[in-house]
């Protein structure tokens, strides 16, 4: 697997940084208005459109899903970015929003990650990662903080390293918030890995 593939959701808007580093670009339904505002030409549209108010082009590849479905409109494209073999995937304009979408939006994440992709979710102010039994090197971010989540009931063998406040073999519960607003340090990388589970690393700025 390689190259990154972003997807443009239908949530709150945020600004599409560093979006022109991806190798492929899905807009889902209202994402397809946020690619517009930016100037951006995804390679892809997809969803049942019923939150766009824009015109679909005839030149962009655009698939239309019913209305009525199990998949969002968003893990719909994530389904696709993992069978063309991308393993990164960035989620923009995933947050915010419907309560009950954004939470959607996490879970799909997660699987997206259980399913052997990198995922990072880009916001205002906010990235979120998410890794499934692998390791992750997140540069130093001033005025930022780091908290760590599992989002299976526990992960096991979680290393924090180069944080205020670090990790060894540790174990995490979706229960009890361990991992939450550590801090980084004299402008030092910090790595996080997990031995078995999946975790949400949510990158704030304070």
């Amino acid at each position: 697997m390689n190259g990154i593939c972003a997807i443009i959701s239908g949530g709150e808007y945020s600004p599409l940084a560093e979006i022109e580093k991806a190798d492929y670009i899905i807009a889902c339904d209202k994402g397809w208005e946020y690619a517009l505002e930016e100037q951006i030409t995804p390679q892809l549209l997809i969803g049942d459109f019923d939150s766009c108010e824009e015109t679909l082009p005839a030149h962009i590849p655009t698939i239309i899903l019913p209305k009525e479905k199990d998949d969002t409109d968003t893990l719909a494209a994530v389904r696709i970015a993992l069978e063309r073999g991308f393993a990164e995937i960035w989620l923009y304009c995933a947050l915010g929003g419907r309560a009950d979408h954004f939470y959607a939006n996490l879970q799909t994440a997660a699987w997206a990650a259980e399913n052997n992709a990198a995922v990072k979710i880009f916001a205002a102010d906010t990235m979120i990662y998410f890794i499934n039994n692998r390791s992750l090197i997140i540069p130093y971010h001033s005025d930022y903080v780091l908290s760590v989540f599992t989002i299976n009931d526990k992960a096991s063998g979680v290393n924090i390293k180069g944080a205020q406040y670090e990790l060894d073999d540790a174990t995490l519960t979706n229960t009890f918030p361990l991992g939450i607003s550590n801090e980084f340090i004299e402008e030092n990388p910090v790595r996080i890995s997990v031995r078995s589970g999946t975790l949400m690393i949510m990158c704030v700025k304070v």
